[in-house]
């Protein structure tokens, strides 16, 4: 299961960081808004992860 977060973060930084370049040297927009979207959903990967993560925890006191 970490390696399959791992490989999807991975992913994303990658492609905003491919974006956000791509933005810088062309200075098109679209570009821009691809990394923003990229960068949504690494926040949305990172709270299923944290959330996964406490259920796991939590789940010893159930």
């Amino acid at each position: 299961m970490g390696a399959v977060f791992r490989l999807m973060t991975l992913l994303l930084v990658g492609g905003f960081v491919v974006s956000m370049v791509l933005h810088t040297l062309t200075g098109d927009a679209i570009w821009r808004q691809r990394a923003m979207q990229l960068l949504k959903w690494g926040v949305v990967l990172a709270l299923v992860f944290f959330g996964f993560f406490i259920l796991r925890r939590a789940a010893v006191f159930i």
